[in-house]
C-alpha cells in the first residue's frame, strides 16, 4: 500500500481518457501527456503541454498507461469467497453458495475481514469506485465502511432488505429494517465519498411491505440512490409474476412500489417487454449489465442495441460471484462477446465509457468521476502494457485508439500486462511494489 501523497504533483506518460459530455467515443490520447494533481485530490490540469503554473510540481515519469479509475455498478462484497462455485441456475446457486456465505456476515471480525479482502482486490484491478450490496446485517455495512474509509474508496452501497425468499437467518422483518436503514443512512451522511443506496435484494425476497417502505424512502429523500435486480432469468420472471399477480411485468412491480426513478441501478434487465423498454427510458433510470455472470449462470444475453437505440444509461458490474472475475477488462470482453452473440457490434470505447462514464453516471457522480478532467477527482490506475512483448508490439502496431484498447482488453487478463498502481483522490492507494515505478 502507498503512502498518501498529500503534495501536488503531475504524473507524465500515455495518457487515455474519454471526455464527459462528449458521447461515448469523444476521447484523448497522448503518448507523452500530463496529468496534474492538485493538493486537495482534483485534477487540475490534463494535456500534451504542462502549463507554466505547474512546472514547479514534482513531476513522475511512468512508462505506464495513465487511465481513468473503473466504476464497478454491480458487485455483491460478501460474494467474493464463493466465485466460481458450480450451479446449474440462478436461484439454485443463491440457495446453495449465496446464502451459507451471507449468513456469515452477522460476525463483525468475518466481515471486517472479508471488506479490507474485497476493497483491496477492486483497487488491484483498476476499480475506483463502485456500488455494492452487502447483507441484512449492520455490521457487515459498518465493515464496508470502515474499511472504503481506511482504503480510500469511492462506494454506493446499502443494508440489503429481505424479507422472504431467503433462510430465518437472512430475513429481517420491516420494522427492523426501518431502524437499522435509518441509522446507516445517517452514518453515511457523515462520511467522505461514501454514498448511500437503498437496497431490496430482488422482488422475489421482498414483501409487498418491505418494497413500498424502501419506495417512499427513494420518493422522500433526494439524497439517496436504489439498487436491485430484474429480468435476470425467465424463471425468476415467472416466480415474480406469480407473487406479484397484478402487475403486467416486473419493471412494473418497482414502479407500482415508487422504486423506479432517475436514481434507480437495475441489474441486468436480459428479459425485457417492449413495455419495459419503453417505461425504463422514460424514468431516466440505469441499467448495469453484468456480462460475465450472465454467461456464467447461464442466464441470457443482454441486449445492448435495445437500451442503446432508447438512450437508457448503461453500466458495467462484475456481479461477483455470480461472475467470475472483478477484472473490468474481463468484464468488457465478455461485454463485447455477448453482443456478437446477439449480431450486435460493440466499439471499445464504447465499452470502455459503460465502465467508466456510464457507471458514473449510474451513481449519478460523473461530474467529478468517471474521466481524467479538470475539477474531477484524481482517481486513476497505471496499466503495464509494455512487459508482455506480444502485447507490445500489438499495441504499438495498431493505427488508432480504438484498435490500441480492443487489443488490450482482450489481451490483459492472459498476459504479463496489468494494472500496477490504483490512485484515488490523487493518493496511492494500492500498487505492484516490483512493476508500478512510482
Amino acid at each position: 500500500m502507498g503512502s498518501e501523497k498529500k503534495e501536488p504533483f503531475v504524473i507524465r506518460g500515455r495518457l487515455f481518457t474519454l471526455l464527459d459530455g462528449g458521447g461515448s467515443d469523444e476521447h484523448l490520447y497522448y503518448d507523452d501527456g500530463f496529468l496534474a494533481v492538485g493538493d486537495g485530490g482534483r485534477i487540475l490540469f490534463v494535456g500534451p503541454e504542462l502549463p507554466d503554473r505547474y512546472a514547479h510540481y514534482q513531476v513522475h515519469r511512468t512508462q505506464h498507461l495513465i487511465f481513468p479509475g473503473f466504476v464497478d455498478a454491480h458487485v455483491h462484497y460478501p460474494q467474493l469467497p464463493v466465485v466460481a462455485s458450480y450451479g446449474t441456475s440462478l436461484l439454485e446457486w443463491l440457495d446453495k453458495y449465496t446464502f451459507p456465505e451471507e449468513i456469515k456476515y452477522g460476525d463483525r471480525s468475518y466481515a471486517e475481514r472479508r471488506a479490507a479482502q474485497f476493497l483491496t482486490v477492486i483497487l488491484a484491478k483498476g476499480v475506483t469506485s463502485a456500488a455494492v450490496f452487502s447483507t441484512i446485517h449492520q455490521v457487515a455495512f459498518e465493515a464496508l465502511q470502515a474499511s472504503s474509509r481506511d482504503l480510500g474508496l469511492n462506494l454506493v452501497s446499502g443494508i440489503t432488505g429481505m424479507d422472504r425468499g431467503a433462510p430465518d437467518a437472512l430475513s429481517v422483518d420491516v420494522a427492523a429494517f426501518k431502524d437499522i436503514n435509518a441509522k446507516a443512512i445517517e452514518a453515511s451522511r457523515n462520511l467522505e465519498r461514501f454514498s448511500y443506496a437503498i437496497t431490496p435484494r430482488f422482488a422475489l425476497s421482498c414483501s409487498d411491505r418491505m418494497l413500498d417502505y424502501c419506495g417512499q424512502l427513494l420518493e422522500s429523500d433526494q439524497s439517496l440512490l436504489a439498487q436491485t435486480h430484474i429480468n435476470e432469468t425467465e424463471d425468476e420472471i415467472l416466480a415474480t409474476s406469480e407473487l406479484f399477480p397484478n402487475a403486467n411485468d416486473y419493471l412494473e412491480v418497482y414502479a407500482s412500489f415508487g422504486l423506479l426513478s432517475e436514481r434507480s441501478l437495475l441489474a441486468h434487465g436480459i428479459h425485457n417487454t417492449e413495455t419495459e423498454y419503453e417505461r425504463w427510458a422514460e424514468s431516466g433510470a440505469s441499467v448495469v449489465h453484468c456480462p460475465t455472470s450472465n454467461t456464467f449462470l447461464g442466464s441470457g444475453l443482454f441486449d445492448a442495441d435495445g437500451y442503446v437505440s432508447r438512450d437508457i444509461n448503461i453500466g458495467l458490474g462484475s456481479d461477483v460471484g455470480g461472475g467470475f472475475s472483478l477484472n473490468p477488462f474481463v468484464t468488457m470482453a465478455e461485454a463485447y462477446k455477448v453482443a456478437k452473440l446477439r449480431a450486435q457490434v460493440l466499439d471499445p470505447l464504447r465499452l470502455i465509457y459503460w465502465h467508466t462514464l456510464g457507471g458514473a453516471k449510474s451513481i449519478h457522480q460523473d461530474d467529478s468521476i468517471g474521466s481524467l478532467e479538470a475539477g474531477k477527482y484524481a482517481d486513476f490506475c497505471l496499466i503495464d502494457i509494455t512487459s508482455d512483448e506480444v502485447g507490445f508490439e500489438i499495441w504499438e502496431r495498431a493505427g488508432t485508439v480504438q484498435e490500441k484498447l480492443f487489443s488490450l482488453m482482450f489481451l490483459m487478463p492472459d498476459s504479463k500486462n496489468r494494472v500496477v498502481a490504483t490512485f484515488t483522490a490523487g493518493v496511492l492507494r494500492w500498487q505492484d511494489e516490483i512493476q508500478s515505478g512510482f
